[in-house]
């Protein structure tokens, strides 16, 4: 079922290697044999390299110093490469300092990598490993590529624009039936072999044959192609995730070409990089030796996707990176000490290997720990062998970026004997609680279930392109019609020909057909022309369906069956019309802009324009039928007519934009009416001549709804407008009434030129505009500015009251028809329509007509839009943590008369306050500080300029603490051994999931909080089984998040564990014995127990004055006898006792008080404790003689000073246990002895302290000297002042010669007044100092004469002998020659020799007979006879014979010596 790590050591063969730890850190140590003889060691690093980074070119080494018995052998190694090249690494090893030193002389970049120094003996090896890292000069200037230099600019826009093969999802095209995915060959062809079943299974292939064969020519070829830029392309490593939070993946190769450029991508889209560490950036891309490495940090799970890294255009590298989260967590474990604890997890996804920390470092599989993982890698574990008290912590387990952690608690086993170890345990503790293997399985059937499903649609999908395949055989000829008549054999042909599918964006229109059945246009979705008409047929004539913007066309047809416009998608003409036919003919229905007509018909049947939804034309007039014509209905500003000839019903098209609506021109008995219109639109139902009724389309903007110009017995009147339109109700010859619609702007309604026997009158206006009734030519409606958008149509109408002809101007220059201007004449409404604004055809537009004339101004431009990666990122949530700021930013084109808001949650945000807005030309950033939980929401940026708004929206997540559970918290068990407690969870989390609740308990009468422990956020209920049957406790809960820990929800009556029942009182206590440590006590058991086994009792004590009860023991360690020593007391106070009785659900009543009792000794006699006997104090200072004692009952205590009472001024301070004599201001005179006196009533003690008050003294008088005998000086002073006040004064003697300059004390601790000075030398002067010195130091010194003059000389007489004088004169001599010296180069030198001579010689340097006494390169010094040359560095010149010679008036001496230079 699991799989434990094994770990391998470098041992020999046949031998057993143990794992030892070293007291350095990072070092391996294996030990060969289990037991090691006395005397010998393995090998130890005392020392161990240390990294190094540096430059190239450089001197790099690595030192190290290595232990062991026997010496150990020290090899050097490295990772990648050969160290045996003497040229570039030297070993060296120095006995002196024991150091092993690895050289490289003139480090190149090749040699950056990981190096390893092994230390063997016949005993074991000790192995660390060290890193180096080269840095290349002149590598960025020389080798990065202009498009990184972008990047390191941020300047990604051309960067930016690569693509990798594999193609983000935003642009993947839609894949052919059975295609597989391209990250499945890209992934295979970087994955081991033994992750191919599990990338097949993953996507689906089950044709493992096909695979490999299909790979094996896929890799060639990407091998050859990588061998273009790239070679020793090895050691691929899949992303992983770190220890420090980060993931990286990492490859080995050589370029061919070091400036080839790098890419990285990630869902085949690049990302940016950089090559420094520390950047800044998200993505980072180092270089060390010949390995790549590439890291991501601050993981989210949105950096989970594919990624690939290419040289040039060829890809060396497929990684996917995956993000995993915990089912089942790991749960705190109980252990007891020297046994297992086992900590278990299980993952949603397959996972080889976790991450595993205690006590924040990572654990490896090794002596103490086991990792176990898993044969579905879904279950993992973690086992800690031998469980000690030091294992306790918290331990974690990382999955990216998904953790989870508990604490291990490791329990001391009381039963093991003092001074050892407990026996190793055979046991396990912990474990998560649930059944892992269940949770496990249901997630492998879970992800079995995708597996499969992936595989059914590869599956259906191949199927569905074999059945496709097969059944692929172009139809080019579809007959539809069953005769032909009136020779229309041309039109059928072109018809069969062209029935295929319709797309989008052409006009279709379907009219003009005479047929005795049905010729319908094709249905439209964009802007498309569905064409039904001309067809004379008696069958059926369809046009056909398209999807690339071919002509569709049923039409022409003769027939009594149907013809039908083909439906389109794109942009093709799908058209039925022409036909005469006594069926259906109708417009096909249009879904953009494009004209669908059914007109033109002769027909019995049913006339119909097609419905349009956008801008299209639908047209359904000029039929000649006894049924019915109507407009289509359109949504836009598309037309939509609807004038046939007909005895039935033509109406004109509802309109939602500003599109026409026209039913007009038909003669018809039935009803002719104006389409609806809800913008600017026309709908006009006019010119019709009817028994029936003609009526304007109602409109809502400022669009024309007319009826007028019919003839007609009914009624025709003006629509209602509701904005600036003229709605006309004229010319109609009617018997009934003919009305100017009603306004509400000030538009014209005219009602005029009517011929009827009913009444004619001027619309109702609401503004002061004119409403005319006929009358001279004038301009009913006029032109105003406009705002056009860029790329489409706009339309320019001017309206007369009569019909004339008029021109147009722009800028001041005429206009023509022609260039995408469409200039037209309807009677008295001229048009002016532009079909795509440009920015030139922005400008003053006029339309002059006779005298009459009318301006308006165009002004063309483009709605706001945001680049659609900008709009992507700031779509992208912001989370920030309460308290810290929220920002946003978005980038925009610079704009003229752009407003830009920004809004929370629909409420527009002003800058003030915690709101910071920033607008800038080319972006706005939004600052929102302080958050808090309440500012989550939706941010909304809007843009918004006179031709329209545009609006990008983001989320803002304030993360913070949850908010406490929700209560009350539930009973649900309660027993003399467990509390069960329930809760609801928080209504708040905080903004990320809770993860865990943490259970504090308090038992009842105590003050303290102990932690429980916690669960998981999916169980709201938890179990008390360290509960005392009686007691009460009270819980709190808190939930924790991500963020912290919530308030608290505390329950509100304290809850008791199971029933009570106590037993009666003990008998009252007795004191049997008293000291000052101890307090004895006795009782009697309780004469009713209530039938419960006593356990024990427990005692409390209250000292005397207080009312507070203290317990001398706990409830759970009962006293089990009916006596107890009471050792917790203090000495000298007095206590009273209780006692209870302990059953099984608790202490009962307690037993009435004992007596006092003072926790004192026995009666004894008084003694000292510690005194000192000697003290000396200052004069003026204060005395303070502190003594110590032990009495019972407390002594008197007296003092006496020299056996006489002491005075008064001199202070006693007695307390409990101490006297203390105290004299303020001390003078000499209160120097003496101090005696100390106890007595009580057992007996009495004394203690003599000697009390010497003094000071510094005066110094001595003066000094004088005498010589009595040669060679000996008679030192005598006149004695201090303070000699005879102090008897502990004394002298000290101190002498200075002219010979060695220097002070040095000759007599001390002399009582007498005259000193003996010996070894007095002639011509020498000395000096002599004598100091008087007491217990509180030295005095000022006094000064002897200077000896040595002649005057103080005794003559000493020859006794008959003459005397001769004595000449010390004498030539130079050598007394210590120079010395060979033969030193490094670079190195310091001393050459030094001695010479005497009288009067002083003049002493010279020679080099190679060169003298160089004045040379700076030589420092010559020469003290009292000792000549000596420096040389701070030793050069190669400095080599030769070196000669010193001393001259002087008598002679000369000379010595040499050869200075020899060594490399």
């Amino acid at each position: 079922m699991f799989k434990r790590t094994k770990v391998t050591d470098g041992t020999a063969t046949g031998q057993v290697g143990f794992r030892k730890k070293s007291k350095v850190p990072g070092v391996m140590i294996t030990q060969y044999i289990e037991k090691l003889p006395e005397g010998k060691s393995h090998p130890d690093f005392t020392r161990k390299p240390i990294a190094l980074t540096i430059q190239e070119g450089k001197f790099a080494f690595f030192k190290a110093i290595v232990t062991g018995d026997p010496k150990p052998t020290v090899v050097w190694s490295r990772n990648n490469g050969d160290v045996s090249d003497p040229a570039r690494y030297q070993s060296k090893y120095d006995p002196n300092s024991n150091e092993h030193t690895f050289e490289m002389p003139h480090v190149k970049p090749d040699q950056a990598d990981t190096y390893k120094c092994f230390a063997k003996n016949e005993y074991g090896q000790a192995m660390v490993t060290v890193v180096l890292n080269v840095i290349e000069v002149g590598f960025k200037m020389t080798k990065a590529p202009q498009q990184q230099a972008e990047v390191a600019n941020c300047n990604f826009k051309k960067v930016l624009k690569r693509r990798s093969k594999v193609v983000p999802k935003a642009e993947e095209p839609e894949k052919k039936e059975g295609e597989i995915d391209p990250k499945f060959w890209e992934l295979l062809m970087s994955a081991d072999k033994k992750d191919y079943e599990r990338i097949c299974a993953e996507f689906g292939v089950t044709d493992f044959r096909w695979m490999l064969k299909k790979l094996n020519e896929m890799k060639r070829e990407r091998e050859e192609e990588q061998a273009e830029f790239v070679k020793n392309l090895s050691d691929l490593k899949p992303i992983h995730i770190n220890a420090d939070g980060t993931a990286s993946f990492e490859l080995e190769f050589d370029l061919l070409d070091p400036s080839s450029s790098i890419y990285l991508y990630k869902d085949g889209e690049m990302i940016p990089y950089t090559k420094e560490l520390g950047d800044k950036m998200k993505h980072c891309l180092r270089k060390v030796g010949r390995k790549y490495i590439f890291s991501m940090r601050d993981l989210m799970p949105e950096d989970a996707g594919f990624y690939q890294l290419d040289v040039e255009d060829v890809n060396m590298f497929s990684t996917d990176f995956k993000m995993v989260d915990f089912l089942v967590k790991i749960q705190e474990v109980k252990a007891m000490e020297r046994e297992d604890a086992v900590f278990e997890c299980v993952i949603s996804a397959p996972l080889s290997k976790l991450m595993w920390f205690g006590k924040n470092m990572p654990l490896e599989q090794g002596d103490k720990y086991d990792i176990e993982v898993s044969e579905d890698k879904l279950i993992h574990r973690l086992v800690v062998k031998d469980c000690m008290v030091v294992d306790k912590g918290i331990y974690a387990a990382c999955a990216g970026i998904k953790s989870c952690n508990a604490w291990l608690v490791v329990e001391a086993d009381k039963g093991a004997p003092k001074g050892k170890k407990s026996a190793r345990k055979t046991t396990r503790a912990g474990g998560s609680g649930t059944d892992l293997q269940k949770v496990a399985q249901e997630q492998q059937q879970k992800l079995d279930k995708e597996r499969e499903e992936r595989k059914e649609k590869i599956k259906a999908a191949r199927e569905a392109a074999a059945e496709a395949a097969a059944a692929e055989e172009p139809e080019k000829t579809a007959d539809s019609g069953a005769g032909k008549d009136k020779g229309a054999a041309v039109e059928v042909e072109r018809i069969d020909k062209t029935s295929v599918a319709a797309t989008t964006t052409v006009a279709g229109d379907s009219g003009s057909g005479h047929s005795a059945g049905k010729a319908s246009g094709g249905a439209k979705q964009d802007g498309s022309h569905a064409d039904a008409g001309g067809g004379h047929s008696a069958g059926k004539a369809s046009g056909g369906a398209r999807k690339d913007g071919s002509i569709a066309d049923a039409g022409g047809g003769h027939s009594a069956g149907k013809a039908s416009g083909g439906a389109k998608q794109d942009g093709s003409h799908a058209d039925a019309g022409g036909g005469h036919s006594a069926g259906k003919a109708s417009g096909g229905a249009k879904q953009d802009g494009s004209p669908a007509d059914a007109g033109g018909g002769h027909s019995a049947g049913k006339a119909s324009g097609g419905a349009k939804q956008d801008g299209s034309h639908a047209d359904a007039g000029g039929g000649h039928s006894a049924g019915k014509a109507s407009g289509g209905a359109k949504q836009d500003g598309s037309h939509a007519d609807a004038g046939g000839h007909s005895a039935g019903k033509a109406s004109g098209g509802a309109k939602q934009d500003g599109s026409h609506a026209d039913a007009g021109g038909g003669h018809s008995a039935g009803k002719a009416s104006g389409g609806a219109k809800q913008d600017g639109s026309h709908a006009d139902a006019g010119g019709g001549h009817s028994a029936g009724k003609a009526s304007g389309g109602a409109k809502q903007d400022g669009s024309h709804a007319d009826a007028g110009g019919g003839h007609s017995a009914g009624k025709a009147s003006g629509g209602a407008k509701q904005d600036g339109s003229p709605a006309d109700a004229g010319g109609g010859h009617s018997a009934e009434e003919a009305s100017g619609g009603s306004r509400q702007d000030g538009s014209l309604a005219d009602a005029g030129g009517g011929h009827s026997a009913g009444k004619a009158s001027g619309g109702a206006k609401q503004d002061g505009s004119l409403a005319d009734a006929g009358g001279e030519p004038g301009i009913t409606s006029g032109l105003s500015d406009i705002l056009a958008t860029r790329g489409q149509p706009a339309e320019l109408t001017v309206k007369m009251n009569t019909d004339c002809d008029g021109a147009w101007f722009k800028d001041g220059e005429p206009l023509k028809s022609g260039g995408g201007i469409s200039i037209t004449k309807d009677a008295n409404i001229h048009k002016l329509t532009i079909h795509s604004c440009r920015d030139t055809d922005s400008g003053l537009l006029r339309f002059v007509s006779g005298d009459l004339s009318t301006e308006g101004r165009i002004t063309v431009g483009d709605v706001p839009e945001f680049d659609e990666d900008d709009l992507h990122k700031f779509s992208k949530p912001v989370i920030v943590r309460v308290g810290q700021n929220a920002a946003f930013k978005m980038p925009f084109q610079p704009q003229e008369s752009l407003t830009v808001s920004w809004f929370k949650d629909g409420t527009e945000l002003k800058d003030g306050g915690g709101v910071k807005i920033v607008r800038e030309p080319n972006h706005s950033r939004l600052l929102l500080r302080d958050c808090l939980r309440s500012d989550t929401g939706e941010i909304k940026i809007q843009l918004k300029n006179p031709f329209g708004a545009v609006e990008a929206t983001s989320q803002l997540i304030v993360l913070d603490r949850p908010g406490p559970p929700e209560g009350p918290v539930e009973t649900v068990e309660t027993t003399s051994s467990v509390i069960e407690i329930k809760w609801n969870p928080p209504k708040d989390d905080g903004g990320s999931a809770v993860t865990n609740y943490i259970i504090e308990r308090q038992e009842r009468g105590h003050s303290l909080w102990t932690k429980l422990g916690d669960v998981s956020a999916e169980k709201t209920s938890f179990r008390d089984r360290n509960v005392t049957h009686g007691k009460k406790y009270s819980y709190r809960i808190y939930a924790e998040n991500p963020q912290g820990l919530s308030d608290s929800l505390e329950t509100a009556d304290s809850i008791m564990a199971g029933i009570m029942i106590l037993s009666g009182p003990p008998g009252k206590p007795k004191v049997v014995s008293t000291s000052k440590t101890c307090i004895n006590l006795t009782w009697t058991p309780p004469e009713d127990d209530k039938g419960v086994p006593i356990i024990g009792y427990q005692v409390e004590k209250r000292k005397k004055d207080t009312n507070q009860w203290l317990a001398l023991n706990a409830i759970n360690e009962p006293i089990e006898d009916v006596n107890y020593a009471v050792k917790d007391v203090t000495e000298g106070a007095e206590y009273e006792f209780r006692v209870s009785a302990i059953n099984e659900s608790g202490a009962g009543d307690a037993s009435p008080p004992s007596a006092m009792a003072c926790a004192k000794n026995p009666n004894m006699r008084p003694c000292f404790k510690d005194p000192e006997d000697f003290l000396v104090v200052r004069a003026g200072n204060s005395v303070r003689v502190k003594i110590s004692y032990e009495a019972e009952p407390p002594p008197h205590i007296t003092w006496l000073k020299d056996d006489e009472p002491i005075a008064p001024w001199i202070n006693v301070i007695n307390t409990e246990g101490m006297s203390q004599l105290v004299i303020p201001s001390s003078k000499r005179s209160d120097s003496a002895i101090y005696t100390i006196k106890a007595k009580n009533s057992v007996g009495e003690a004394f203690f003599d302290v000697e009390v010497r008050v003094t000071d510094e003294p005066k110094c001595p008088g003066p000094v004088e000297l005498e010589q009595t005998v040669y060679g000996k000086v008679a030192v005598s002073w006149v004695p201090s002042p303070d000699q005879e006040l102090d008897d502990r004064l004394y002298y000290v003697v101190s002498q200075h010669d002219s010979n060695t300059r220097m002070w040095k004390t000759v007599a001390d601790r002399l009582f007498a007044n005259t000193y003996t000075a010996h070894n007095i030398l002639p011509g020498i002067e000395y000096h002599f100092r004598v100091y008087a010195k007491n217990d509180m130091g030295l005095s000022d010194p006094s000064q002897s004469p200077t000896w040595g003059a002649n005057s103080n000389r005794v003559p000493i007489s020859s006794n008959g002998v003459s005397s001769m004088e004595i000449s010390f004169e004498r030539p130079p001599s050598i007394l210590v020659p120079l010395k060979v010296h033969t030193p490094p180069k670079g190195y310091q030198l001393y050459m030094t020799c001695a010479v005497r001579g009288c009067p002083t010689p003049n002493v010279s340097w020679y080099l190679n007979n060169t003298c160089i006494n004045s040379d700076k390169n030589y420092y010559i010094t020469n003290s009292c006879g000792v000549c000596s040359m420096y040389i701070l560095r030793v050069r190669e010149n400095d080599g030769g014979e070196y000669r010193v010679v001393a001259v002087n008036s008598l002679g000369k001496a000379e010595c040499s010596t050869k200075l020899t230079v060594r490399d």
